[in-house]
């Protein structure tokens, strides 16, 4: 029986490193960053165009999300929809990107997932990826107008520990190293 740390970092594989090079992985990034000054603050979330990318924003945008959809697969069910929820997918992660010095990444499905890569945010505090499809679905979900921002505290509080412990390298858990 091996121990529960007997895996290779995904971070750490191939694959990974691979997958942030994907041409509709980083024209997915540019199309959402473009639309973040177009079409975002001016048709989906006017609210919170004086706050973007705040903390104080996310509840606004948790609020939103719930008016919208009645649930997750309503959120993907036509191309409209699915723009339209791609753009708040981009908004959250760009929030928490902004907020504690992570980065956009390509998480590439694993064998049993199939499909295409997802878009996260990797911090350099953690091994875990904020991903921003997942809250939404969580919000949908679950319907407490507080699941994004609960996360964003727990990120925050992290966030904190890691800055005052003078931003440390990153450790993994994962024992195993992948052969390239």
């Amino acid at each position: 029986m091996g121990s529960t740390f007997d895996y290779v970092p995904i971070q750490l594989t191939k694959a990974f490193r691979e997958a942030q090079a994907d041409e509709k992985f980083q024209g997915w990034l540019k199309m959402q960053e473009a639309a973040m000054g177009i079409v975002f603050p001016i048709e989906d979330a006017p609210e919170v165009r004086d706050s973007m990318f705040t903390k104080a924003s996310l509840e606004s945008i948790e609020a939103k999300l719930l008016e919208l959809y009645a649930d997750s697969v309503v959120a993907y069910a036509t191309d409209e929809a699915v723009h339209r929820t791609m753009r708040y997918v981009y908004y959250i992660g760009e929030t928490f990107r902004q907020a504690f010095e992570g980065i956009w990444v390509a998480v590439p499905p694993d064998e049993k997932q199939g499909g295409g890569a997802r878009p996260a945010i990797d911090m350099p505090f953690r091994e875990t990826f904020i991903y921003p499809m997942t809250l939404i679905g969580f919000a949908l979900s679950r319907r407490t107008s507080e699941e994004i921002t609960r996360v964003y505290g727990y990120a925050h509080e992290d966030y904190e520990s890691w800055v005052s412990a003078g931003k440390p390298e990153r450790t993994y858990r994962g024992t195993l190293r992948e052969d390239d």
